[in-house]
Order: structure tokens, then C-alpha cells, then sequence
């Protein structure tokens, strides 16, 4: 009965965890080794999972705000707006969504992609501009906000400026690679917690628990859009820490061999020994990866906010979780 009991606390345990692959190949492709260690990739799934719940809950009491039944992408959205360049890659990648959407339409339908546009008749695969309720200028009528263009432009700019650092990033860690491993990058970067798994990302989020109406795809999209952004923020953050910490660690260690090294010159003057010199001190050592430690921490970090004091007769107050 023991056995039999462990055996579907494992099989349960392993049925929780249904993104450990791409997790992995997230994790490599945002500077971790190539194996990372299960139990760091089952940390950074429960929270990914947690942070995924709390958008769906406070995206739908968004939308009961709206006084509607459905969520719409701007209820996602609202709810990132302080970051604005997470939301203006989010706006870019929606804009070339629907295009890319519109471009598979038409080759279905068999109409010609190049020679169909017009000045009387516009491309209907044009990329569309995504405007947001709660933004000043949309609050006004389009005739009235013409002038606007330049500071889109300015932003959008700035938006495609951290993509094209994360590109050029991307060119250095392939510079040195083989075919066969470059290959394997590739397959990396198209990892998604939603691409083609839609109703594996429902089950996972156990979204029926916390919604009464099914979510559409855009909206199963924009998760999946954040989600990749939550790993990516949680590895480079907690490589740092481990950088941090390994350093301190190191330069510890450096002043102790220091002050080694000079105990024992000091003994082999007062001896008359000779001091042995090593081309080499050892073998190079592979980089370790990531600990559950390292992850606590930057998810700590991220959590970490100041209180506003409600009142001076002391107590404790709930606090809300931050969104990655």
C-alpha cells in the first residue's frame, strides 16, 4: 500500500509539472547551461503558474469593472500599463499577429498577396495600430490626434531597441557554436507555454476554476507572451544574483589563499625552502547551474515593494503580489 501510495504521489506530482521541457529550453536560451536542475525548473513553473492565476483573477475583475462578461486584451494589458516598453512590445506583437492572421486568410481564400493593393482599394494585410482605451489621446476623436504620430514613432523605436538587444545578445552567445548546436538554439527560441497548446494551458492554469466563459485565443496569445517574458525575467535576474554571489564567494576565497600563500613564504624563508611555481592551478571547472536558492531570491526581489501606512495602531495589512 506504501509503494503504491508513493507511486501516484509521483505520477501526481509529475502530471503538476507539464512545461519542464520548454522551461529547460527557455531557461538556455536566457544565458542558463543547457541542463538545468529539476528542481529549479519546477520552482520557476509554480511561479509562473501562480502569476499566470493572479493576472486571469485581477483581469477579470477588470473586466467586471468594464461592466462585461468577457475579457478583452485591454483588461491584460491595463494591467501591465506601468511597464511601458513590456507594453509596446506587446502592442507590436499583437499588431504583426493580426497581419500574419490576415496573410493566411487570403492565401486560404487563393487571392493574390502583391498585386492587390490600391490607393482606393488599402491592403487588408496591413499591420494595424493597437490603441488603448485609457490612453489620453485615443479619449479623443481621430481627427484630433494626427500630431501624436512622432511620439509613437519615439516609442516604438525605443521598444524595438531592447529588441535589438536581445538579438544582439542572441548573435554572441551563437558566434562560436556548431551547426548541430546552433540547430538546437533555434528550436529553443520558439519554446511557448501556448504556441499549438492551448488546451494544455487551460488545464495547467486550471482557468475553468476561476472563470465561468472561455478565454478566446488572443487572450490565450497575450499569456503566453507573458509568460516567456516571466522566465526571461526570472533567469537573467537570478544569474545575476548567482554572478553576485559567486563573486563574493570568490574574492573570500582569494583573500584566504592570500593570506596562505604568505604564511607559508614566510615559513619556507625562515626554512630555506624553495617556492614552487605551477603553470596551471587545475582543470577549468563547467559552470554550475541556477539552485532553487537563486530563483527565491529574484522572485523575492521582485516582490519586494514598499507598504503604505494605513493607519498607527500597528497590525498587519495584506499585500498584493507584483506581476513579473
Amino acid at each position: 500500500m506504501e509503494k503504491a501510495s508513493q507511486k501516484e504521489r509521483e505520477r501526481d506530482k509529475l502530471s503538476k509539472y507539464r512545461y519542464t521541457t520548454e522551461i529547460q529550453q527557455m531557461m538556455f536560451v536566457f544565458g542558463e547551461v543547457q541542463d538545468p536542475l529539476p528542481e529549479t525548473t519546477m520552482l520557476i513553473e509554480d511561479i509562473v503558474r501562480s502569476q499566470v492565476i493572479e493576472i486571469i483573477v485581477m483581469a477579470a475583475a477588470q473586466a467586471q469593472r468594464r461592466g462585461s462578461r468577457f475579457m478583452a486584451a485591454e483588461d491584460l494589458i491595463f494591467l501591465i500599463r506601468h511597464d511601458r516598453t513590456k507594453v509596446l512590445r506587446l502592442r507590436e506583437y499583437l499588431s504583426w499577429k493580426d497581419v500574419r492572421k490576415k496573410v493566411k486568410e487570403r492565401e486560404d481564400a487563393g487571392e493574390e498577396l502583391m498585386d492587390d493593393t490600391s490607393p482606393d482599394k488599402p491592403d487588408r494585410a496591413a499591420k494595424v495600430k493597437v490603441k488603448l482605451s485609457w490612453e489620453l489621446a485615443n479619449a479623443f476623436s481621430e481627427n484630433m490626434v494626427d500630431d501624436d504620430e512622432d511620439e509613437n514613432d519615439d516609442e516604438m523605436a525605443d521598444a524595438r531597441s531592447d529588441s535589438l538587444k536581445r538579438l544582439r545578445d542572441a548573435d554572441e552567445v551563437t558566434k562560436q557554436m556548431t551547426r548541430d548546436e546552433y540547430v538546437h538554439y533555434s528550436e529553443c527560441r520558439q519554446a511557448s507555454f501556448t504556441f499549438r497548446k492551448g488546451k494544455r494551458f487551460r488545464d495547467w492554469a486550471n482557468m475553468s476554476a476561476y472563470l465561468d466563459t472561455k478565454l478566446n485565443d488572443d487572450i490565450i496569445d497575450i499569456l503566453g507572451f507573458l509568460t516567456f517574458e516571466m522566465v526571461s525575467t526570472m533567469t537573467e535576474t537570478a544569474l545575476k544574483i548567482k554572478y553576485s554571489l559567486d563573486k563574493a564567494k570568490s574574492d573570500a576565497q582569494g583573500v584566504i589563499n592570500n593570506a596562505r600563500r604568505s604564511d607559508s613564504g614566510a615559513k619556507r624563508q625562515r626554512t630555506g625552502e624553495g617556492e614552487k611555481v605551477t603553470l596551471f592551478a587545475g582543470p577549468p571547472t563547467a559552470r554550475a547551474p541556477l539552485e532553487a536558492q537563486h530563483v527565491q531570491e529574484a522572485f523575492r526581489r521582485m516582490q519586494r515593494s514598499s507598504q503604505p501606512i494605513r493607519n498607527f495602531k500597528g497590525g498587519l495589512t495584506r499585500t498584493r503580489v507584483s506581476l513579473i
